[in-house]
């Protein structure tokens, strides 16, 4: 049998300790990534939709009702839509921006210690008029 060397032990528990606030950073960091991409890329639909929607109902068409009910899982305050048409070049443009708040921003302090670290998110999306 083999004897262990007794300053050896606990060295993987001292290892573990030691790596675990990075592998907790690197999973908030993935999640917190996921979250912002899931966000972005629901507010490229809502253009995507909010510019065909303009297409097929016209200039009275509601443009924020659709987008604000495309994207109804995102604070609606933060949410702001704007329809541009340009007669000239035959085209409608609509724009939805979006003031993204990170996980640790949802009160007074946010993660990197000031009350604003929103991030605007802009999709726009520009189609021919027939």
């Amino acid at each position: 049998m083999r004897t262990r060397d007794k300053g050896r032990r606990g060295t993987a528990a001292v290892e573990f300790a030691l790596a675990l606030p990075i592998l907790a950073l690197l999973i908030l960091l993935v999640a917190e990534g996921s979250h912002a991409m899931h966000t972005y890329s629901a507010l490229v639909e809502a253009s995507r939709e909010g510019a065909r929607h303009v297409l097929m109902q016209g200039d009275d068409a509601d443009v924020d009702a659709l987008v604000s009910a495309l994207v109804a899982d995102l604070d609606q305050d933060a949410l702001s839509t704007d329809v541009v048409t340009d007669p000239v070049a035959n085209t409608v443009t609509v724009k939805v921006a979006y003031n993204y708040k990170p996980f640790g921003s949802s009160g007074e302090e946010g993660m990197l210690g000031d009350d604003n670290d929103d991030i605007q998110f802009v999709a726009q999306t520009t189609m021919p008029l027939p």
